[in-house]
Parts: C-alpha cells; structure tokens; sequence
C-alpha cells in the first residue's frame, strides 16, 4: 500500500472513531446528540488534513525540521483554523453545516486524535532513516 494511501487509511480510521465516541450508541459509547458528533466528525477530518500538510514537507526528513521557514503555509493554516472555528461557533454558520459550539476538551481531543496522521508518518521516517544508516 502506497504511503498515501497509509495516511488516507490513518484520517479516516481516526475521523470514524471520534464519531463512534461521539454517538449515543456503537462500539465506544458516547452520550451525544447528531450533531455534535457531526461537529466533531467534520473538525477531526479537518485537522487531520491540516496536520497532513506538515508530511507533505519531505517523504525523508523530518516534519519539524525548519519548521516555520514557509511563511504562507503557516497563514494557510491559520486562516484554515479560523474558517473552522468560524463555522462551529457562528450562528449562520452553525445552521448552514448542522453544526454545535464545542468545548476546549472538544477541541483538544479532535486534535489529539488528528495529529496521529503526523506522528505516523514521521515514525515511519524515523524507522526508514534508521534502516538506511545501517
């Protein structure tokens, strides 16, 4: 399976599990209506495809190294952020996606859950440096 499709399979096994847990019923059981698990569904994908956006930087060096040299990608994140935040917490917004305000907690374990899609891919990094070195 090509490293892509690794990352593809990653977003999307991370994005259906927060909606599992957000649910009222399934294999991890939540306690939530619809759409809060819409919310949470759709702001993981999102991160996830922004955390993304760091692998793309090299298929061999690290995703931290010279971090913060592309000036545009780090206002493409930013504004990516804002038009999330906006449309989970504005009204027109909220209606327009079906969307509901989420807590800190929320957003804290959408990320956390999001960015596995990085560390994945910079362990397999590490592991194909090491491999080579030998």
């Amino acid at each position: 399976m090509g490293e892509y499709r690794h990352r593809r399979v990653i977003m999307a096994i991370s994005t259906l599990l927060i909606l599992d847990w957000s649910l009222p019923a399934g294999l991890i059981s939540g306690n939530s209506t619809l759409h809060y698990a819409q919310t949470m569904t759709f702001t993981t994908l999102v991160l996830a495809q922004l955390f993304n956006v760091f692998n793309a930087r090299s298929d061999e060096t690290s995703a931290f190294r010279s971090l913060f040299t592309n000036t545009w990608v780090w206002l493409a994140i930013l504004l990516s952020l804002l038009l999330q935040a906006a449309v989970v917490y504005l009204p027109l917004l909220q209606s327009a996606f079906s969307t509901v305000p989420l807590h800190l907690t929320d957003w804290l374990l959408c990320t956390t859950v999001a960015s596995v899609v990085l560390w994945g891919r910079e362990l397999a990094k590490l592991v194909a440096r090491l491999a080579k070195k030998r």
